[in-house]
């Protein structure tokens, strides 16, 4: 008696598990708060940051696809800091930034479908140690059944009743399997669904991305070809008072203050002539834009020789605009003493310091990378471009 008491004790307890563990499946999971809306709209470099940490979360240990894909996202997060630091509003960033995203939300899906599959087979192991409880408590009932014991015929009734308990609980865990099973594999599909289209997309942005650079280089190249044509018609101008130079910026031409009437505004007329010259050229390359910089030294006071800069530089604007420049190419802008190019100590340097520079570049240039303002050299330093031969 005591040892068929003993097997019955034993079968409730292992139901009693099964039910326990099941219930703590079903519970539902505590919601979090909700977070904060941020402050200021992420740039393109942290949005893609937080997409990859978004889907390094939670990756099984066994989703190798989720990794390689995390991989490529960072790979690609350390392009866009790239195109990022060179230029914030270039396509390259948009396209790089859009990729980041897609490969991202690849990645998560990937370890989704991995979990998705871990728990699936969590699932089976479970029923399978039900089926062995079961077959254990029935192997009891058997030797129970065949003992040598009065009381047989009850103790029989009530394992009955415990096997028919177990198989009520062991269908309707069944049936609860199945739904969830079939639940899983509709989710697989959707997944696998979502991962071919995403990398659809991914293959399709990376064409994009490879067009857009091709198309970039050959304009560049048409650029820096006709900079080069026009740097040769400039070269012609080269005199003592004008001096024609090319550095990052573009073409430069500095034309001395000789050209100008003594500390007044007014152009001469050997500089007009010249200018008409330049204006030709750029009647000709219509793509090249103009930066028009007005310099002085530093004999009077630092407001008057800004009037003066910014008035020689408008006269050189507007003396071009009659030559039939688009006034839209051109940009005048007076520096005053803010910007030497030699030492202002000496009669020579503060000659070269006074000074009107005509910066030419082509736009393809200036829209495929930013130029730099050029940073004030140090009192005695040499001037930061050699002027070009003949």
């Amino acid at each position: 008696m005591k040892t068929r008491n003993l097997f019955v004790i034993t079968a409730l307890v292992a139901s009693a598990c099964f039910a326990a563990e099941e219930a703590k499946a079903e519970a539902p999971a505590v919601e979090a708060p909700a977070a904060e809306a941020p402050a200021a709209e992420p740039n393109a470099v942290e949005a893609c940051k937080a997409s990859i940490d978004a889907a390094s979360k939670d990756v099984p240990a066994n989703a190798v696809s989720a990794k390689y894909s995390l991989a490529a996202a960072k790979a690609t997060l350390a392009d866009l800091e790239a195109a990022f630091n060179d230029d914030p509003e270039s396509d390259g960033v948009k396209a790089l930034a859009n990729k980041c995203d897609k490969t991202a939300k690849i990645a998560a899906v990937q370890a989704e479908t991995q979990a998705l599959r871990n728990h699936t087979a969590e699932n089976w192991e479970k029923r399978a140690a039900t089926a062995r409880s079961i077959e254990a408590i029935q192997e009891q009932i058997g030797q129970a059944r065949s003992g040598k014991v009065n009381d047989l015929e009850a103790e029989k009734a009530k394992m009955k009743d415990q096997e028919a308990r177990l198989q009520a609980e062991m269908q309707q865990n069944q049936e609860k399997f199945q739904a969830e099973a079939a639940a899983k594999e509709a989710a697989l599909k959707a997944a696998s669904e979502r991962e071919a289209n995403l990398q659809k997309q991914q293959a399709a942005l990376q064409q994009q991305l490879e067009a857009e650079k091709k198309a970039l280089a050959e304009e560049r190249a048409k650029a820096e070809a006709r900079q080069a044509e026009a740097m040769n018609k400039l070269n012609e101008l080269q005199s003592k008072l004008i001096q024609v130079t090319k550095d990052a910026r573009g073409i430069i031409l500095s034309m001395s203050d000789i050209l100008f009437d003594v500390n007044k505004a007014s152009l001469k007329a050997d500089l007009k002539t010249s200018l008409a010259k330049v204006a030709g050229i750029l009647s000709v390359y219509q793509q090249f834009n103009v930066s028009i910089e007005g310099n002085t030294d530093n004999t009077g006071s630092a407001e008057h020789n800004m009037k003066l800069s910014q008035q020689r530089a408008d006269n050189v604007k507007n003396f071009l605009v009659e030559q039939g420049i688009d006034a839209g190419r051109l940009t005048a802008k007076g520096l005053g003493m803010t910007m030497p190019i030699a030492d202002n100590k000496t009669k020579e340097g503060r000659q070269k310091n006074r000074r009107v520079d005509l910066v030419i570049q082509d736009k393809a240039l200036q829209n495929a990378e930013p130029v730099a303002e050029p940073a004030a050299p140090a009192e005695g330093a040499a001037p930061a471009a050699e002027p070009a031969k003949k």
